[in-house]
């Protein structure tokens, strides 16, 4: 029986990318989301996202560009704590 489904098994986790496995985020990819975030007026995620990429990629060619955008976009506004009922 199990030789009957072992196949099914090998070929689901096959099409469904792996099991457990998340692929790393590239400097170009981390650039890309942190722009959409910046054109959507994300900014918290811009900001979130931009220091990431400075932090982890310093040396890329997207570092120069992020550190501009977070120029503009300024400091993470702090936190508003939640309004009690």
């Amino acid at each position: 029986m199990f030789q009957k489904f072992f196949p099914l098994l090998m070929a689901a986790a096959f099409l469904s990318g792996g099991v457990a496995c998340k692929k790393k985020e590239t400097a170009a990819e981390r650039q890309a989301r942190a722009a959409e975030a910046f054109k959507l007026k994300q900014k918290i995620e811009a900001i979130k996202t931009y220091t990431a990429l400075v932090t982890k990629y310093p040396d890329s060619d997207f570092a120069a560009k992020a550190q501009e955008r977070l120029t503009v976009l300024g400091p993470l506004p702090a936190a508003t704590p939640a309004k009690k009922k």
